[in-house]
């Protein structure tokens, strides 16, 4: 931060740092939720024989964000924490 502010380096572009929507999604999960809401209009969705996906565990967390992090971005009203839902499927 004291780099930062002494003018030695200069922090990302928002136009530079990434968020969740620009991750690429898994085409399992595309299958899946358009199936779900009904989107396949017709189409055959692709598949297997006796293919299960089971939700082994379901749970919702939160992420702290660190203090130092926090200081960084005082002016930004940057949030102190995230709501997040951590899953794991078996096939």
């Amino acid at each position: 931060m004291e780099e930062v502010e002494r003018g030695e380096r200069m922090p990302l572009p928002q136009s530079a740092v990434l968020g969740a929507k620009d991750l690429p999604r898994a085409i399992l999960k595309q299958v899946v939720l358009k199936a779900e809401v009904g989107e396949t209009r017709g189409r055959k969705v692709p598949g297997a024989e006796a293919l299960f996906v089971r939700v082994v565990s379901s749970v919702d967390k939160k992420l702290e964000v660190k203090q130092r992090f926090l200081e960084i971005f005082q002016e930004e009203n940057y949030p102190v924490e995230f709501g997040y839902k951590s899953k794991v499927f078996q096939t």
